[in-house]
Formats: structure tokens, C-alpha cells, sequence
């Protein structure tokens, strides 16, 4: 498989959660999301469909989620009609091009092939929007799966949460485990991209690793977050006063707010097409 070219920020799309600023020590501390002092959660999006790219391009025409430009600006330059002129308005000014690297990425971008990307196809299952209590800025952690391998059937909302429980050694020795579609999923790791709500109201591409230990952690090394797989998150959803949900229902994609309850999820808001 061809090396992938070294994309915009030389860096990965969706950075591994764990694999950021973990400490040696033996007191590491597992925190969810829900559970973390430092900040205050404002809306949770469960995309029980998941919102897709193939090779950095969404495959999704009608619904574009908050975080799309800041994406593309980043990742994906034919979205633009005019990428060179129009990327920085997504990108922080930390984070700007010039006009010739702008340029240079989009030529590169143009040659690449499907088999140049080494994990072309992202699943994207989850958004968590939430504010930093110390300076009152607003943030969006972008939750992925990123496979080698189509899952064209794709809903998190079949996949048997108790089956990530199963041992990675005997996953394969079961013959319904073998023809589970959603086999890849058990053992891959979730990429968190994220991105800052800027003072134009624009969710622009952020810094990972400074979000995660800075802003997450609040500098604290011994923390480990939980939400490192979609059980994990789905656990965080049980204990949520309510969140959103998005499925595809006959080619439109819907979002409705729920809650969790003893009889099951309730719906308490409208069908729409945005969150």
C-alpha cells in the first residue's frame, strides 16, 4: 500500500485517545467525559448512523454537520470552489496557511487514489460539545472510527455492546463472532478530532493534543478518559439527562432528543433534519 501523503498539519485526521499524553505511573484515573470538574457538557449526539467519509470525502449531501468546513478546510480541499481562497475561514489563525502551501495541498490531494489512504473509510459515531469552565470557551470532540475495510452495512446501534467484553485471543474462535459484521469495530480504537467554537461562530479545527491535556485533563497526566470505545460512550449516554440521536430512514437523515428511562429511551423532542 503507497505511503499517504503527509496531510495539511502533518499530523493524524482523528488522533487515537489513548495515545496522547498517557503517564507511566501506576495511579492513572479513568474519567468520563460526564464526570470531569473542569468542564460542563452542552449537547451529546449519538450517530446511531454514522455520518461517513471515504477517503476525507462525506458522503452525505443534505446534512452537514457543524464541524463539516473545519473538516474540509483541513482534510478535504474539493469541497471548496475556491479552497485556496476560502480554507483559513475555517482553520484558527494559529492554524492558517499561506497561499501556497494551501495550493500545494490541494495539487497533491487531486493525485491521491483510494489505495493511497491507508484508513480510507470513517465512521463517525459521536459529537460531544462542551465548555471549558475556566475561560468559558466552547469546544466539539468528534468521535471516529477509522477501518482498511468497508462496513457499508454501518449502525452502531445493532452492534451487541456485551461482544467488546469478549477477550481479544478468543474473539475469532467463536463462528458468529467470525461472520459479525461489525467484527472490526470490537478491538479498533476511537479517533477524537477537536475543534473550538470561534467568535465567529464557526467550529474551526483545534489542536489536539492541547485540547486533550490542557483542556480535557486539565493538565493532569494520571487522567485516562473513558470514552475510548463506543460501549464506553454508550455507557456515557445511560447516565445523560437526555441526548440526540441520528439514523438514516429512507435516504433522509433525522435527528430526535431522547432520554434514557427504566422502560427504555423516550423520545422528547420533534423528528428534524439538524440537531
Amino acid at each position: 500500500m503507497k505511503k499517504l501523503i503527509i496531510t495539511l498539519f502533518n499530523a493524524l485526521i482523528f488522533l487515537p485517545i489513548f495515545a496522547i499524553g498517557q503517564s507511566s505511573s501506576n495511579s492513572i484515573i479513568i474519567k468520563s467525559y460526564d464526570k470531569l470538574d473542569n468542564i460542563k457538557i452542552n449537547k451529546v449526539v449519538y450517530y446511531e448512523s454514522p455520518y461517513t467519509m471515504i477517503a476525507h470525502q462525506p458522503i452525505e449531501a443534505n446534512y452537514l454537520p457543524s464541524w463539516y468546513w473545519g473538516y474540509c478546510a483541513n482534510n478535504y480541499p474539493l469541497s471548496f470552489k475556491n479552497y485556496v481562497a476560502e480554507a483559513n475561514s475555517f482553520l484558527l489563525p494559529s492554524k492558517s496557511l499561506s497561499e501556497t502551501k494551501l495550493k500545494e495541498y490541494e495539487i497533491k490531494f487531486k493525485k491521491l487514489k483510494l489505495e493511497d489512504f491507508p484508513l480510507p473509510y470513517v465512521y463517525c459515531y459521536g459529537e460531544i460539545y462542551f465548555t471549558d469552565k475556566k475561560t468559558k470557551k466552547q469546544y466539539l470532540a468528534v468521535l471516529a472510527y477509522e477501518f482498511e475495510k468497508e462496513s457499508p452495512n454501518m449502525e452502531f446501534n445493532k452492534i451487541d455492546i456485551l461482544k467488546f467484553e469478549i477477550p481479544k485471543n478468543n474473539r475469532y474462535k467463536n463462528n458468529k463472532i467470525k461472520s459479525d459484521v461489525f467484527v472490526q469495530v470490537y478491538d479498533a480504537p476511537t479517533f477524537f478530532n477537536y475543534y473550538v467554537l470561534d467568535k465567529d461562530g464557526v467550529y474551526k479545527v483545534g489542536d489536539n493534543v492541547e485540547i486533550h491535556e490542557n483542556i480535557i485533563k486539565n493538565g493532569n497526566s494520571n487522567i485516562m478518559i473513558g470514552e475510548n470505545r463506543l460501549d464506553h460512550f454508550v455507557d456515557m449516554l445511560k447516565r445523560s439527562p437526555n441526548y440526540i440521536r441520528s439514523y438514516i430512514e429512507n435516504g433522509d437523515r433525522f435527528f430526535e432528543t431522547v432520554k434514557q428511562t427504566p422502560n427504555g429511551i423516550v423520545v422528547i423532542g420533534k423528528k428534524r433534519k439538524q440537531p
